[in-house]
């Protein structure tokens, strides 16, 4: 069965799924010694200008990854960078609503989301641009 172009590539939502998942483990692990909150934050990536960062380079390697991976050229490569920002935003929901959303949920979920599929997206850009598709 070969995928048509708008097909789910759910190697890529669940690479992406992994690695913000990944990146969470990392801040609750180095909550307070590596990413020195400025208050009584709990651990979550948008709590943390370090965080954040952690979290976009993580993203954008993966994105890199999946654009360096998949054949096609650039549409196949933002394909997948697209799979793989679902599959992290998803991800990223249901550790939100696991760890308690408080009230600024929604901008919480919409400034997240928009971490992810901008370094994403980057991420295979540049891996589409360097390997000249």
């Amino acid at each position: 069965l070969q995928q048509g172009p708008t097909m789910i590539r759910w190697k890529n939502a669940v690479l992406g799924a992994a690695v913000f998942v990944a990146a969470h483990l990392v801040v609750m692990a180095g909550w307070r010694e590596w990413f020195r909150p400025g208050g009584d934050f709990p651990p979550w990536f948008l709590n943390s200008g370090r965080a954040v960062v952690l979290t976009a380079v993580l993203v954008f390697i993966a994105g890199a990854f999946v654009g360096l991976t998949t054949r096609g050229g650039r549409r196949e490569s933002l394909l997948a960078a697209g799979n793989l920002s679902a599959g992290a935003i998803v991800a990223m929901c249901v550790v939100l609503a696991l760890t308690g959303p408080g009230t600024l949920f929604p901008i919480a979920l919409a400034i997240g989301a928009g971490v992810i599929v901008v370094s994403c997206l980057a991420g295979a850009l540049t891996a589409s641009a360097v390997s000249g598709g």
